[in-house]
């Protein structure tokens, strides 16, 4: 089994075992990236959050996260604390509030790699990004109606960090944006700024 449930993952963490998720993409300008974050119980009694960002150098073949670079050139590969909360319930609290991690995608160390091998076989976009690749990316989500929720969120998340369109679910999955086409929509995201992290 992946992921471990509430009352695993708290008494893993308890008996001193990190554990860790795989959140999705991130991008440094045109530098594609991952993050995951980790609760990592610190030697006197409390629990750290950390969330790190690398740069997505992996693929089927390599997948250990924790050997990839970090994302900024200039950043410590240690990742970075969020935050150091004394109890282990009140440490996933924070990294759902912070991160949107989810309650149920905890797992144990190492374990992430297996959802990271998920994003690369179906949730990473092509890079570069191409106007055509992004619109069959749309296109896909406006016949399915979405599917795998991971996945989905995803390629949100990568077209809108990509694009700078922060609403373009809403042109996807809200009835007006339904009368749109898969261009239609990449046109107006195109035209938008894009993030900077």
């Amino acid at each position: 089994m992946r992921y471990l449930s509430e009352s695993f993952a708290v008494g893993a963490l308890r008996r001193s075992a990190s554990i860790e998720q795989f959140l999705g993409p991130t991008f440094n300008g045109e530098r594609r990236g991952v993050r995951w974050v980790s609760i990592e119980p610190r030697r006197n009694g409390r629990y750290a959050v950390m969330v790190y960002l690398s740069w997505d150098i992996g693929g089927e073949e390599f997948c250990d996260l924790l050997e990839f670079p970090p994302l900024d050139p200039h950043a410590d590969d240690d990742g970075e604390l969020l935050a150091e909360v004394g109890d282990a319930i009140e440490a996933l609290a924070t990294a759902e509030q912070s991160l949107n991690a989810v309650r149920e995608r905890w797992s144990n160390v190492g374990v992430a790699a297996e959802d990271y091998l998920d994003y690369v076989r179906s949730g990473r976009l092509p890079d570069p990004l191409t106007q055509d690749a992004a619109a069959n990316v749309v296109r896909t989500l406006l016949s399915t109606g979405g599917g795998d929720e991971r996945i989905v969120c995803w390629w949100l998340d990568g077209l809108r960090h990509r694009t700078g369109c922060l609403h373009i679910s809403d042109m996807i999955f809200c009835p007006a944006g339904r009368s749109r086409t898969a261009e239609e929509i990449i046109d107006h995201a195109w035209s938008c700024r894009p993030i900077s992290l």
